[in-house]
């Protein structure tokens, strides 16, 4: 079994300007929560136990543990720039996780996406830093690379 070290990943996000941004430089951890679908409790009275249906729909979310910089095509434009920032978007945008990087036949995780929350929590001492939250829109694709 080939074990896969997160160091190698990346986060590809298309900003509100259409401009595609490589952000691996500046995240610490990707939490993806990608479900296949939800169950809907079609339980009725006299059922010995509970039953379940399938809505067929999918519903996805990840997070992104980014530190903060403030230079430019970096977390600070790609999320926040008045122009150009996720925050500001009137449209889903598209993303890309490659968990393992981007060579040939490696995973890949695609979609598109919205910036749903993204705290930035600032301390004495401390690296500023900010936790964002993407909510998937459609279903996600999950491929291979290509070379």
């Amino acid at each position: 079994m080939a074990l896969i070290p997160g160091n190698d990943a990346v986060l590809i996000l298309t900003d509100g300007g259409d401009g595609s941004r490589t952000l691996s430089a500046y995240v610490k951890k990707i939490t993806m929560n990608f479900k296949a679908r939800t169950l809907v409790d079609t339980t009725c009275m006299g059922d010995a136990g509970r039953t379940w249906t399938p809505d067929d729909l999918e519903d996805g979310t990840f997070t992104v543990d980014f530190v903060v910089d403030d230079g430019t095509n970096t977390v600070w434009t790609t999320l926040f720039d008045a122009t150009v920032g996720l925050r500001s978007a009137t449209a889903a945008k598209a993303f890309e996780i490659g968990p393992k990087g981007t060579t040939a036949t490696y995973p890949k995780f695609s979609g598109t996406c919205w910036l749903e929350d993204a705290p930035i929590p600032v301390a004495v001492g401390e690296l500023v830093t900010c936790t964002a939250t993407f909510k998937v829109e459609g279903a996600v694709t999950v491929g291979t690379y290509s070379a």
